[in-house]
């Protein structure tokens, strides 16, 4: 009875073993299979260089898409990119990228601000009225350039109608004649493209170049 007892706990502990071996040994050869496997969905993954203050090169050709709530000026808006609703300032203004309108009275950049009678600069309500009746109220797509954000902290960007338009918000604010243009530092995109524009709206004498 002794021995039949032995035999039977041995064949107990011997099948547990066999078990546990047979447990590793499929886990061995699915981690054999999956190394493969992401390996080859590594190779594929887009290599993001950094650019200048955390944006990537990669993701510069990218648009970020916002509901506008606020437009201030011709070349600046309030745009919501984080979706709570409301404008949070500085790093929820966006300043469009590569252009300057002509400013409100109620710019600090205004030279009659502060005095007893301010004044809009000339054009400067028509480009505001303008930049609204194209944006205010519906989504934006924003494009980014080299660096992101400006001394003031506002967002600058590339601002667009939908995320396959063509020509941006600013380059068509250059072409109608409500905008100068104007590239600071490293962000450089478009500026060719931003020349051309500008020297059309010469040209046809439209806007500001009116006379």
């Amino acid at each position: 009875m002794r021995f039949l007892y032995r035999l039977k706990v041995n064949e107990k502990v011997v099948g547990t073993a066999l078990i546990a071996l047979g447990l590793v040994s499929l886990l061995a050869g699915f981690r054999l299979v999956e190394k493969p496997a992401q390996q080859e969905l590594a190779n594929h993954q887009p290599v993001h260089k950094q650019g200048v203050d955390g944006v990537s090169l990669a993701s510069m050709g990218q648009r970020q898409a916002c509901r506008v709530l606020n437009v201030y000026d011709g070349d600046t808006i309030g745009c919501d990119l984080d979706g709570d609703g409301k404008i949070e300032r500085p790093q929820e203004e966006i300043r469009l990228l590569g252009i300057d309108t002509p400013e409100r009275s109620y710019s600090r950049k205004n030279p009659t601000y502060g005095s007893a009678n301010p004044t809009d600069e000339p054009y400067a309500k028509a480009a505001s009225e303008w930049m609204e009746h194209q944006i205010a109220g519906k989504t934006a797509y924003l494009q980014y350039d080299l660096r992101k954000t400006d001394r003031y902290g506002r967002t600058l960007a590339f601002v667009y109608v939908s995320a396959k338009a063509q020509q941006s918000l600013n380059e068509q604010a250059l072409v109608q004649g409500y905008a100068t243009m104007l590239f600071l530092g490293k962000n450089r995109l478009y500026e060719d493209q931003f020349t051309q524009a500008e020297q059309q709206a010469k040209q046809a004498k439209r806007g500001l170049w009116g006379g």
